[in-house]
């Protein structure tokens, strides 16, 4: 977040017309400034990009989990079903088991109040038709046969009960436990449900900020392009005007080195691509002198591309560039008339460059032209 609004900082800084010192900036001051601020607005776009991906990402994961816990969920429900159908079936069976055990119960007491009875009435032959009373003891027997069987049945009625009511007590914490895992799903679904919310208002973000930064893109380049024209306007102009170039042949800027990249089309070094080389490229060490190849009038600059750089003029229209100095020399400036062989700068890898070299290069009436031709 902060990269971004750091980013967002530069790119409203760039967008800002420049005030004030604008008017004393030079060509070549003005296109590094532009070129610059083209990098950074690119670099706002590779960000908003990562963001994009990032929040695509997110979103792709936060579906497949949010997918994932309503299938859980589904799942869930069917478990809960079939829980709860064991519950109403396990209380069935207690109820059904209770029915029993009161059934079970009446008879018993209904045969205890007989044999009771019969303890009683020793006249209980009579009533009930016996021949003797032998025969009514061996039905008072019975009875209380029946009546232990009964007392039997009771209490396995009774632990068939408790042992129902356990089962039950137990299906329904499953079934407690089931429901709590249930909202604690449905929780995180809803928290998946607004992370992918967020996810895709961030990509809507990022999009619309990757736009706004690519419009900026193309506006800055077109502001590149006529700084271009206007620097290579100063490439080309001559400083030493009404003067006809009548210095001869020109002296080789880095005695004792010589060229290993010749002007023409090349693989650029840094980008890759395929770019016209203006000059020739000469490697020496960093501070290796550099003299003026033809006398004229000098102008400088420092430039993105160039770096730390001396144009002369030699008149005609002719004139020479020495790029990627690490530094001028003294009284170079401005201006100054300069002799053939003199010093004016050293050599260096400022601006763009992948070492240390000289890039040579001559103009004639702002087209470049080979420096082996004047030689």
């Amino acid at each position: 977040m902060w990269k971004k609004r750091c980013a967002a900082l530069v790119l409203a800084l760039a967008l800002v017309p420049a005030m004030g010192a604008a008017a004393a900036e030079t060509p070549a001051e003005e296109l590094e400034r532009l070129r610059k601020e083209q990098q950074q607005i690119e670099q706002s776009i590779e960000d908003a990009q990562d963001d994009i991906e990032q929040a695509g990402q997110q979103k792709e994961l936060y579906t497949q989990k949010k997918n994932n816990i309503g299938a859980q969920i589904e799942a869930m429900k069917l478990q809960i079903d079939t829980q709860q159908a064991q519950i109403e079936q396990t209380q069935a069976q207690i109820a059904q088991t209770v029915t029993q055990l009161d059934a079970s119960r009446q008879r018993f007491e209904d045969r205890m109040v007989s044999i009771y009875e019969m303890s009683r009435q020793s006249s209980l032959s009579v009533l009930l038709g016996l021949d003797s009373f032998s025969e009514m003891l061996r039905f008072s027997e019975n009875l209380q046969s029946i009546a232990v069987s009964d007392t039997q049945i009771m209490e396995n009625l009774r632990a068939q009960e408790q042992t129902l009511e356990q089962q039950a007590a137990q299906e329904q914490q499953q079934m407690d436990q089931l429901n709590a895992s249930q909202e604690e799903l449905k929780r995180l679904e809803q928290e998946y449900a607004q992370a992918l919310q967020q996810a895709d208002s961030q990509m809507t973000q990022a999009q619309a900020e990757k736009e706004s930064y690519e419009k900026a893109s193309a506006e800055k380049e077109k502001e590149i392009e006529e700084a271009e024209r206007r620097y290579a306007e100063w490439a080309a102009q001559d400083d030493n005007p009404g003067v006809d170039f009548t210095g001869g042949a020109f002296v080789w800027p880095l005695p004792g080195y010589t060229q290993n990249s010749p002007m023409g089309w090349r693989t650029d070094p840094i980008t890759g691509q395929q770019s016209f080389h203006r000059g020739t490229d000469i490697p020496a060490p960093k501070g290796t002198r550099i003299y003026a190849a033809a006398g004229g009038v000098v102008s400088t600059h420092a430039d993105s591309s160039y770096g730390t750089c001396v144009k002369i003029s030699h008149g005609g229209g002719l004139v020479t560039i020495y790029a990627h100095m690490s530094a001028r020399a003294d009284g170079i400036g401005d201006g100054v008339v300069v002799e053939q062989g003199q010093l004016i700068g050293y050599v260096g890898s400022t601006g763009r460059s992948t070492g240390n070299h000289l890039h040579f290069e001559a103009n004639l009436n702002g087209t470049p032209v080979s420096v082996f031709d004047y030689l």
